[in-house]
């Protein structure tokens, strides 16, 4: 991991990144940094009186106006400052690591505020230290910016390999070198003390014993930082906007300029854009010989933060493009480009891709979704079988949304004590997660007792019919959005009429549960043929 050094450090302070931001061009900042180098340009020259005028530029079309300056010197690997007629004619500085730095036209005034809360001057303007584009800042100042949570992770977990060996947790004097680490003890051991307290039999030989650097990483992994959105500080990243390649929260798509814009689940595209992990081992071995960045792009895939990968990921992508072609050795081919223009085959890969987004095939494979899904519930079988840790109900999705098509899918009751109600349906990302599926708006479901079933919307209970579920039972989900219906199955039959109609939207498979219940999904099923053949009829 040497290698990677050069990549978590800032190229105007020369150190460890601290508290670093993402520029529009992909490079990143320490957020005292970005203020020191800031600069003022005339009125003139600002966005607000650009607009004004009836130019109709915007605030990023800065970023583009010394491309030409960039790439022509493509040799030496930096540009020259080419972005505004009033830009500043002083001589640039070397940063500690070598990089050319635009000083800033006075001194950051004093302040007790944060460097991104702190105010900055009007029509300030910031030029990156790497690439040398240059932008003005809008009113929010720094705290625009995004801040890269993922970088910050790499910077720790490097930090981190660099102390000293992990130690017996078991030695009573001058503890040993640690050999291995028990997951399910959460143990570190040295040799002596594992064959001592850990004999490999018994129920101790079903324990899994990983090497000491392993058991640090999975020990420090934790529940997924909840990230605010920039615009809306109380609320909690929840989609990501196709359109402007970043996340949103749902007050942005409610007033906001996304309001419009195509959105998806924000899970869906985490694990979508992380099929860059192929692109990167494809070629590791050419970039391992000269460079630290992938040694870093390696790191930012280890993150469990959906929104702080979205973040970064077109940016690293850019990043390996353009290493690439300064080589001169040939042009990196993607194999997932920044716009999603996926090509699918009968590969696994790209089937799985496939699978992630919100579909409009006949067949669909998914999986129930941990990241939205309520903290009781219990996971197992590759997120295929659910069950709860409480005694009240509640509520998980499937990974996968539908907005048109025809789809089925089934649940196979594994469990079933004491007579619960488990409800199954569809529901919308925002349905309540603490209560029987079917109480609010926001879903639509059959809930089942081992004699009957209802059918229950906004917490309106229709249509009762005989027969339930047992352990061993199969209930079947038919979501027609063709046909705007809404229909229920239990061992193949179904169960009364159609049970909602007048259904349309994005909707997502929904189970709600006690731990009482535990229920499998199986997917990827064609819809059945006598609704096949009754729908082409009708």
């Amino acid at each position: 991991m040497e290698e990677m050094e050069e990549e978590l450090k800032c190229p105007v302070c020369g150190s460890f990144y601290r508290e670093p931001i993402i520029l529009p061009c992909s490079h990143n900042l320490c957020q005292a940094c970005a203020r020191n180098i800031l600069v003022q340009t005339p009125e003139s020259e600002s966005p607000q009186s650009r607009r004004a005028s009836g130019s109709g530029v915007s605030d990023y079309d800065y970023l583009d106006l010394d491309k030409m300056s960039l790439y022509s010197e493509a040799d030496s690997g930096y540009g020259s400052y080419g972005g505004f007629a009033s830009a500043p004619t002083t001589p640039c500085q070397k940063s500690p690591n070598g990089v050319r730095v635009f000083p800033p036209a006075m001194p950051p005034p004093a302040t007790h505020l944060s460097p991104a809360l702190a105010p900055v001057p009007r029509n300030s303007c910031i030029t990156c230290p790497q690439c040398h584009r240059s932008l003005i800042l809008d009113d929010r100042g720094l705290r625009g910016f995004p801040k890269n949570r993922v970088l910050e992770g790499v910077i720790d977990r490097y930090q981190q390999s660099k102390a000293a060996a992990l130690k017996c947790q078991l030695c009573e004097k001058a503890p040993k070198e640690a050999t291995v680490m028990c997951e399910q003890c959460d143990v570190f051991y040295c040799d002596p003390c594992r064959l001592r307290c850990h004999p490999p039999r018994g129920p101790l030989a079903k324990h899994r014993l990983v090497p000491p650097a392993q058991g640090r990483v999975s020990r420090r992994l934790s529940p997924r930082k909840v990230s605010t959105c920039t615009d809306h500080e109380l609320e909690n990243h929840s989609m990501y906007c196709v359109q402007c390649k970043m996340p949103v929260c749902y007050q942005c798509l409610e007033e906001g300029k996304h309001s419009s814009h195509e959105v998806k689940a924000l899970g869906a595209m985490w694990k979508l854009h992380k099929v860059v992990r192929d692109q990167i081992s494809h070629c590791t071995v050419k970039l391992r010989q000269t460079t630290g960045l992938m040694e870093y792009c390696l790191e930012v895939i280890k993150e469990n933060d959906p929104s702080g990968f979205l973040q970064i990921s077109d940016a690293l992508i850019r990043r390996v493009h353009l290493t690439e072609d300064q080589w001169g050795k040939g042009t990196l081919t993607p194999r997932m480009t920044t716009d999603f223009d996926l090509s699918l085959d009968n590969s696994p890969l790209l089937q799985s891709i496939h699978q992630l987004d919100f579909v409009q095939v006949k067949v669909a494979w998914f999986a129930f979704d941990p990241g939205s899904a309520h903290s009781d519930i219990i996971f197992s079988n590759d997120n295929l079988t659910v069950t709860c840790s409480s005694y009240d109900d509640r509520v998980v999705l499937g990974k996968t949304g539908f907005s048109k098509g025809v789809h089925y899918w089934e649940l196979t009751v594994d469990r079933y004590d004491n007579h619960p109600d488990p409800a199954f349906g569809v529901a919308r990302i925002d349905v309540m997660k603490d209560v029987m599926l079917g109480k609010d708006d926001k879903a639509w479901a059959m809930y089942v007792d081992n004699n009957r079933s209802w059918f229950m919307h906004n917490n309106s209970h229709t249509n009762r019919t005989e027969g339930g579920i047992t352990k061993g039972a199969t209930v079947g989900v038919l979501l027609d959005l063709n046909r705007k219906t809404l229909t229920f199955f239990i061992n193949d039959e179904q169960q009364g009429p159609i049970a909602f109609d007048n259904v349309e939207g994005l909707f997502f498979p929904a189970v709600s549960l006690n731990r009482n219940v535990q229920v499998t999904l199986h997917t990827g099923l064609p819809v059945p043929d006598f609704y096949s053949s009754r729908a082409s009829i009708a």
